[in-house]
């Protein structure tokens, strides 16, 4: 109770430093999504998935929502070094009485231009994963859902480390991320191994970009965790087409020390409807295996999103949507398990 109280302060002294500093190189930033939903399919059981609406929320369940709020300040300190600090509040981040709660979620400092078209960050940064990747930029709509790496478990959007990003080429077209870190995400270190993650962007022209994506983590025992994982999109003003996948290999994942590879490929697109004025649609369909190396036993999960995107001004989204999380059996005895669907009224905007 009191680190909450702790940064619930914090947060107010940011927050009159911000108003304080705008003139000179801060700048204040936040956002804000959730939801109305009806959970209308798939009742609590003892075998489900880590989504949102799985167990052990039933059927006919229905609340309002608040998955997501950000306090972002943004500091020029000069023209070499910046600075970032952010503290996020979601529905999983709850104080021990059970209400919202908030953590940070990242505080660096970046020293612009190290080298020719690099730059450097230090602290607790945005990893290539999915944060200062593409993945999630391209996609757009994680106020709906996350990317499939980040909805299935496959990395951590921050890391306390080191990183380094820039351009390869002079026009842009080819850049990168390198990073190294704990591999503990926004919790301090708890072993003496570390996380390396490397990420390629390529633009061959304007409209086109492809993302090529890995990480490697040792752990205790002889164990690692390898993620692979690749993105391509074609954008333009109107819309983006896009297509994710991601693979990892847990070494001696399992007790009896056998491996595990879960595999996940998402596919999307969303576009203005035509004729209609500030309104997108977004579709989106997900196959994740949670172990391709077993094939007769557990579930395979097939995730489906559609929706509208009104906006009713800039940076305000209203968005009526269904999501639903199905399964198969892998095995033969065709054991059947309910999809979890819910109708949602998802709200999202951006304070800037």
């Amino acid at each position: 109770m009191k680190s909450l109280l702790s940064l619930l302060i914090l947060c107010l002294i940011v927050s009159a430093f911000v108003y304080a500093q705008e003139t000179s190189g801060g700048k204040f930033s936040g956002l804000v999504f959730g939801d109305y939903f009806y959970k209308t399919g798939g009742d609590a059981q003892p075998f489900g998935s880590a989504s949102q609406y799985s167990q052990p929320m039933a059927k006919d369940f229905q609340a309002f929502q608040l998955r997501r709020i950000y306090f972002i300040y943004d500091h020029t300190i000069s023209q070499k070094f910046s600075a970032q600090f952010l503290i996020e509040g979601n529905d999983k981040a709850l104080d021990p009485g059970g209400r919202h709660g908030v953590f940070i979620k990242t505080a660096f400092l970046e020293w612009k231009g190290i080298f020719s078209g690099s730059n450097l960050a230090i602290g607790l940064v945005p990893t290539p994963t999915w944060s200062w990747g593409v993945a999630e930029k391209i996609w757009n709509y994680r106020s709906l859902e996350k990317t499939i790496a980040d909805f299935r478990g496959f990395g951590s959007a921050s890391d306390i480390g080191i990183a380094l990003r820039g351009k390869i080429d002079g026009d842009g077209m080819l850049s990168y991320i390198a990073m190294i870190g704990n591999g503990t995400g926004q919790k301090p270190e708890n072993d003496r191994y570390k996380k390396y993650y490397g990420e390629l962007n390529f633009k061959p022209v304007k409209e086109l970009t492809v993302e090529a994506y890995a990480d490697y983590e040792p752990v205790l025992n002889d164990k690692n965790v390898t993620t692979m994982k690749g993105v391509a999109a074609y954008q333009i003003p109107q819309g983006t087409l896009g297509v994710e996948v991601a693979q990892q290999i847990r070494v001696k994942d399992y007790a009896n020390g056998s491996d595990r590879q879960p595999l996940g490929i998402s596919a999307y697109v969303w576009a203005s409807v035509p004729g209609v004025e500030k309104l997108n649609a977004v579709a989106r369909y997900d196959f994740f295996n949670p172990d391709t190396k077993i094939s007769t036993a557990g579930f395979t999960e097939q995730f489906f999103l559609i929706g509208l995107d009104y906006m009713p001004e800039n940076n305000i989204h209203v968005m009526p949507n269904l999501w639903l999380n199905s399964f198969s059996d892998k095995s033969s005895a065709g054991v059947a398990k309910d999809s979890d669907i819910a109708f949602r009224l998802t709200f999202f905007y951006v304070y800037r």
